[in-house]
């Protein structure tokens, strides 16, 4: 937003401000933003009106011009010139000697041709008015001698740049950024008033809504007899202080109205118009509209438009239609000034990708109180800079306008503001503050029942006006302090929302104490990267910011498989890459293929959000420096990493199962992305709930991956839900010794060591503490399909020794039970 100075200063006196540049401090105090002051007139300083009081060929040049110049000192001074457009008497632009111009030329005091020039007369080019220009600048006659060029051409004005919060939709033009400065310095505001415009009534074309609430109201006004041709050098100035071009006078007093006011307005030809009505409507699909800027749209039926009786004349609230825009022939004009919803204004600007000064402010919420000074004002600009009378005014008011906007009034009391605040702020003080704002204040004892102004949209609870009253005493007021430290309540500590916190905080630790870094990636991706570890999104956006951020995923690996390929490509030494990620956060499934969503927005469409946790690694056993071992990863370390995980979250019922053939997994495609024979299920009790091992050979050969990723995946709320995060309790160490047994066992291939240890442990019941397989040998003379395994059995009773006799009879037990369930022997 560009806020122009002189024009500012016809709204709100300045004088108490001083500069534009303590303005800009001002408004950047108050949460309004400078990005910067720019000064029309920079490069103008030491440039004044001169008249040619003499004009001769110089002595030693045929093509330069010898002048005296005289700037009204009664000096004249001696200037060589190679123009020849003017002649004595002329007023020109003078450059003095020190003067550095826009274009950057310093102007200096020289010999051209053995004589001496004391300063240069300008072109437009020379002064940045003009790309190109033949001659120089020659100003009217009478123009006063030795006035400052940038005053003479309207190039005084200062202009000043903001970055408004959305939320601050009323400063979108100069009256808002005026009232602010009312309301700061104690100033009177200059609102304009325009005359009057006659009851609804008489004009030969009507306004209709059929739009229900997305068009609260819709205002016109017939004016007959315009002459469409260029602006004023007044109106121009502004519009090009306001980085806007001038079109023509019709045209230009729309933008003006924009600018001034903040409330987007249009003009139609009305005899380009079909009927004697126009309507707010939501258009049709298949539609198409000519819009002003000579594209043609085609519109889906989710676009509110206005429309005449038999074609749509313009994207409401967006741009206007080509197919009834003023041109030079334009006699009689209907204007337009309505109310369009927010919602509805941004989605069809962001589809039709018509971001313009008339959407961004809808976009933010318009004065629903302003619509009748802003067609005032338009009308009184049309017909002052264009001609023409006012025929008639048509008004067309939703329920929600017909009897007046209900603004809602908040309960405050002034003593909440300085407790909010930290501050100790008289009743007056405030009362002083939200009054200038415009908001009215009913007392009832302690408690106020204050109503804010119709603009600012933005006030709806007691927080807002706290914010509202620090912002106009100064955020410098507010002390610096150390929050005091109150224990939580009981009941919030206790609460779903923060034991999940706490448990997604507990494993992120565990998991970068392992050695593993977090990632955080988009919840975004590309169909075609997804279909490359055989996943298929069912959510799809309308949407999408790219197309590699065209569908939700279903699965965090392809995440975490892309940033390690995004480090392998920055990875240009010859040890191998040491690779530790892991991300936990949600995945996203929708109830079928093909499902679609909008970005940004929340509704209630069956999509299954599911928190998961997933990590990659790769690279060698021990980072480098720590080991001379250089041996890449493996299985059983993936194994030993995920066996802590789960005993540091103490999760139980938590087991593997194998993954190859004939193992009975659901039917998921992300267990297809894993290494058949080295890559394990995770169970949680009887049910599936991920899996982890190597990438499969064939994506990893698709990616080109240079070394071995080892990846996992398992559902975070289901393995959350089996952790037991309860404080870890100081256990002495057992006074009783106790007994190990080692078992060679003879396996068929196929059975889990899992299953070996579970059976170990229900047979060896209550003195089997702990079985652990060690070892692990194929090859001769363990016969083919088999594989010999040492398992490991501690026996303890923590209330006495245990006999040898008694660690006998429970391995004879184990032996048993190992053999009748899984047909395992010892090996001979």
């Amino acid at each position: 937003m560009k806020v122009s100075w002189n024009w500012l200063s016809t709204l709100v006196d300045l004088s108490a401000v001083g500069t534009p540049e303590k303005l800009a401090e001002i408004l950047t105090g108050l949460g309004l933003e400078v990005e910067a002051v720019n000064r029309q007139g920079a490069g103008f300083e030491q440039v004044v009106s001169a008249r040619v009081v003499k004009k001769e060929k110089h002595p030693g040049a045929d093509r330069l011009n010898l002048c005296q110049v005289d700037s009204g000192d009664g000096k004249p001074l001696q200037i060589v010139c190679g123009a020849h457009n003017f002649k004595e008497g002329d007023v020109v632009c003078l450059a003095q000697v020190g003067a550095k111009l826009p274009n950057g030329m310093q102007i200096k005091a020289g010999k051209i041709r053995d004589v001496l020039s004391n300063g240069m007369l300008c072109s437009e080019e020379e002064l940045a008015l003009a790309a190109k220009s033949e001659g120089i600048l020659v100003l009217p006659a009478g123009t006063p001698l030795g006035k400052p060029v940038a005053e003479i051409l309207g190039r005084d004005d200062t202009t000043l740049e903001l970055k408004l919060t959305p939320n601050r939709g009323d400063c979108l033009s100069l009256l808002g950024v005026a009232r602010e400065v009312a309301a700061f310095t104690g100033a009177a505001l200059k609102a304009p008033l325009p005359k009057g415009l006659p009851a609804a009534g008489a004009s030969p074309i009507s306004t209709a809504l059929e739009a229900g609430e997305f068009a609260p109201q819709f205002l016109g006004c017939f004016i007959r007899g315009v002459r469409v041709g260029p602006s004023p050098d007044w109106v121009r100035k502004r519009l090009e202080a306001m980085g806007a071009r001038s079109i023509s006078n019709v045209v230009d007093a729309t933008n003006l109205v924009l600018y001034e006011l903040g409330q987007p307005v249009h003009a139609y030809d009305a005899k380009r118009l079909e009927g004697k009505q126009l309507r707010v409507r939501m258009s049709r699909a298949g539609e198409e509209l000519p819009l002003l800027d000579g594209t043609t749209v085609k519109l889906t039926g989710e676009e509110l438009v206005i429309a005449d009786e038999k074609k749509p004349v313009s994207l409401a609230g967006v741009m206007g239609g080509g197919n009834s825009e003023v041109t030079e022939a334009t006699v009689d004009v209907f204007l337009e000034c309505a109310e369009f919803d927010p919602v509805k204004t941004r989605r069809a600007a962001s589809r039709f990708v018509k971001h313009t000064d008339s959407s961004h402010r809808f976009e933010r919420g318009v004065n629903p109180e302003g619509q009748r000074l802003a067609l005032a004002r338009l009308a009184g600009l049309v017909t002052e800079l264009a001609g023409g009378a006012v025929v008639g005014v048509a008004e067309a008011v939703g329920p929600a306008r017909g009897a007046g906007l209900k603004r809602a009034q908040v309960e405050l009391e002034p003593a909440f503001i300085g407790r909010f605040l930290g501050l100790e702020i008289p009743d007056a003080e405030v009362e002083r503050v939200l009054s200038r704002l415009g908001c009215a204040i009913e007392k009832s004892g302690a408690k106020w029942q204050v109503t804010p102004p119709a603009h600012r949209l933005d006030l709806s609870i007691r927080e807002d006006f706290a914010e509202e009253v620090a912002r106009f005493l100064g955020y410098d007021r507010i002390p610096s302090t150390i929050p005091a430290l109150t224990n939580a309540p009981t009941s919030l500590l206790d609460s779903p929302a923060a034991q999940s916190f706490e448990a997604l905080e507990r494993v992120k630790d565990i998991l970068a104490s392992q050695g593993l870094r977090e990632t955080v990636s988009y919840s975004f991706t590309s169909r075609e990267w997804l279909a490359k570890f055989g996943l298929e999104s069912s959510l799809t956006l309308i949407n999408p910011l790219s197309s590699d951020q065209e569908a939700m995923t279903p699965s965090l690996v392809p995440g975490l498989v892309a940033a390690a390929l995004e480090n392998q490509r920055k990875h240009f030494g010859s040890e191998a890459l040491e690779l530790r990620l892991f991300e936990v956060r949600p995945s996203f499934q929708g109830p079928g293929a093909g499902t679609a969503v909008h970005s940004k927005s929340r509704t209630d469409t069956g999509v299954t959000e599911t928190w998961r946790l997933a990590f990659a690694l790769s690279g060698t056993r021990y980072q480098e420096g720590l080991q001379a071992d250089r041996k890449p990863l493996d299985f059983y370390d993936l194994k030993a990493q995920w066996e802590q995980l789960v005993e540091r979250l103490g999760a139980r019922g938590v087991r593997l199962t194998a993954m190859g053939e004939g193992s009975r997994l659901p039917a998921d495609p992300r267990y297809g992305m894993f290494h058949p024979g080295q890559s394990v299920a995770v169970l949680g009790g009887k049910e599936v709930i991920g899996a982890w091992g190597l990438l499969h050979p064939r994506i990893a050969k698709e990616l080109k991956l240079r070394a071995p990723l080892w990846i996992g995946e398992v559902d975070w709320d289901a393995l959350r839900k089996l952790a037991r995060f309860a404080p870890r309790e100081f256990k002495a160490w057992g006074e009783h010794p106790g007994m190990e047994r080692d078992f060679a066992l003879l396996v068929r291939d196929g059975i889990d060591a899992d299953k070996i240890t579970q059976v170990a442990l229900a047979a060896g019941k209550p003195l089997a503490k702990v079985v652990r397989v060690f070892d692990i040998y194929r090859g001769s003379p363990v016969p083919e399909g088999m594989t010999s395994i040492a398992v490991r059995v501690i026996f303890l009773d923590d209330s006495r020794s245990l006999q040898e006799a008694e660690a006998d009879e429970v391995s004879g037990k184990i032996l048993a039970r190992w053999k009748s369930e899984l047909g395992i022997d010892l090996r001979g």
